[in-house]
């Protein structure tokens, strides 16, 4: 129930704001970013400095401590379970705090968007709106899924589906595929309105490494 609510609420969001359509641009990884600071690209972003590039912000989090792309995270789920009991006020701050270890997070940017709506607080529903989709976009300029070379490159399991969520697409099943140097989740995915079925591939790169370099500490 709580899984279909989040997709619910990510599908509405997407349609409003104008992302349901893939946008190509070259592919880029952590290698590719001169190193940018991700707590002084966070203090920007939170003095109203929505022109960062949020390409190098979603890439720097990767290098912090708090990257966990495969971890749960116990306040983000009280934010959504607040959120589906229409507990506005609990919502946001238990999604504040959510943010506090992960600000490149879409599907809480997404619930303080809907959150700050109901409460009528038109600045801080403005400046998540402009997050979210500065985030969806940096996603979507890393390549359109149709091949290996212009894989979407995401740094968390969550991004894929918030792609697939935000463009109708469902995952059928998934795939480890490793080719030129690179490991891919290869995805079959379908429409969820015209039941067309494809294969969309996703860098995992940096969430892959993650995880390998953790299992190896072990």
């Amino acid at each position: 129930m709580k899984r279909t609510l989040r997709v619910l609420y990510i599908i509405t969001m997407i349609t409003m704001i104008g992302a349901t359509t893939l946008m190509a641009g070259q592919n880029q990884t952590a290698a590719d970013v001169n190193n940018p600071d991700y707590y002084d690209l966070v203090k920007k972003l939170k003095n109203n400095d929505v022109n960062i590039d949020f390409q190098a912000l979603r890439l720097a989090y990767t290098k912090t401590q708090d990257y966990k792309p495969y971890g749960a995270d116990s306040a983000k789920d009280a934010a959504f379970d607040a959120l589906n009991k229409k507990n506005y006020a609990e919502a946001v701050k238990q999604a504040e705090s959510a943010l506090e270890k992960n600000y490149v997070d879409l599907d809480v940017h997404l619930l303080c968007r809907i959150a700050y709506r109901a409460l009528g607080n038109s600045e801080k529903y403005t400046f998540h709106s402009s997050v979210l989709k500065g985030l969806a976009s940096s996603l979507y300029a890393s390549g359109d899924g149709t091949s290996p070379e212009k894989a979407i490159v995401v740094i968390s399991v969550q991004e894929e589906y918030f792609f697939m969520n935000a463009n109708g697409l469902k995952s059928i099943r998934s795939s480890l595929v490793s080719a030129n140097g690179h490991n891919y989740d290869k995805t079959d995915v379908e429409n969820k309105k015209t039941a067309e079925k494809k294969v969309i591939y996703f860098n995992i790169d940096i969430p892959y490494g993650w995880m390998t370099k953790s299992l190896r500490k072990k």
